[in-house]
């Protein structure tokens, strides 16, 4: 169970988010493209700490973590064209 956290800390900013526009605290109109703006960029950022991490230099690191944010896009994409 404890080795699950990284799944909560992953979803926590989107949650918080949506959460905070289900109250009123902001307009909820467009909201969703915030979360995916978002979403991308913290993809991005844990693909570079990642690397960072496993000792690649920061230019391998920025390429992997565009890579993460491309592979999600990508998933988003095919999501949104096979419903």
């Amino acid at each position: 169970m404890l080795g699950e956290w990284p799944l909560v800390v992953a979803a926590l900013p989107t949650t918080l988010l949506l959460w905070g526009a289900g109250l009123g605290r902001w307009r909820s109109t467009g909201i969703e493209y915030v979360a995916f703006g978002i979403n991308t960029v913290l993809l991005l950022s844990w693909g570079v700490l990642a690397s960072r991490a496993a000792g690649r230099a920061w230019g391998r690191a920025v390429m992997i973590g565009c890579a993460d944010a491309l592979l999600g896009v990508a998933v988003a994409l095919v999501s949104t064209l096979l419903k």
